[in-house]
């Protein structure tokens, strides 16, 4: 039997002042741990993945759906289609020594907000201390901070006329960061 949670926010999209808020659908997420400097552990998720771990920090490398964050030098989130979820759990399980390595579900534990337009940056820059422009100033570039003593992880998608960027955090943590999101809209200096 597997879960299937709803929605945290149950709303559609949301734009304020050119900024648009939405809960993206639930997506598959395994936490993987292992040494990047073990070669047979970078080879076997390589080759399970059809995809090398990013050992360089704060990026996204992405491939068939699956896309891999850097998390830490020996630590990684694997993004898949949910669909998808349980057999990537069972290759990886399969093909790495479980001895030197941890794989976790943690589909159910976070959640998704994508916010997109041109004033995302400015909008982020009322809750977080860290320069978005230079931190997230390419394509794929990955951060973790603090929203408000929340910790989040920040993705800049790629989007070439638009900027995107997806804010993984705790469920129980969603419709306080929207709502704060939502009001810090209203007073965007455009």
């Amino acid at each position: 039997m597997s879960l299937n949670p709803d929605s945290v926010l149950k709303v559609n999209s949301t734009k304020f002042n050119g900024v648009s808020i939405k809960e993206r659908d639930l997506v598959g997420k395994i936490n993987l741990r292992g040494k990047s400097t073990d070669k047979e552990f970078m080879k076997n998720v390589g080759s399970v993945l059809d995809l090398v771990l990013p050992i360089e920090p704060n990026v996204r490398v992405s491939n068939n759906n699956i896309n891999i964050i850097w998390l830490s030098p020996n630590e990684w989130l694997i993004e898949t289609p949910n669909n998808e979820t349980q057999k990537v759990l069972t290759l990886l399980k399969s093909a790495l020594n479980l001895q030197k390595s941890a794989i976790t579900d943690v589909s159910f534990n976070r959640t998704v907000l994508r916010l997109e337009g041109d004033q995302v940056f400015t909008l982020l820059s009322k809750f977080l201390v860290i320069n978005l422009d230079e931190v997230l100033k390419k394509d794929y570039c990955v951060a973790q901070t603090i929203f408000i003593k929340i910790p989040i992880l920040l993705i800049r998608n790629n989007n070439n006329e638009t900027t995107s960027v997806d804010i993984h955090l705790n469920r129980s943590h969603t419709k306080y960061v929207y709502e704060l999101l939502i009001d810090g809209c209203k007073i965007l200096n455009i």
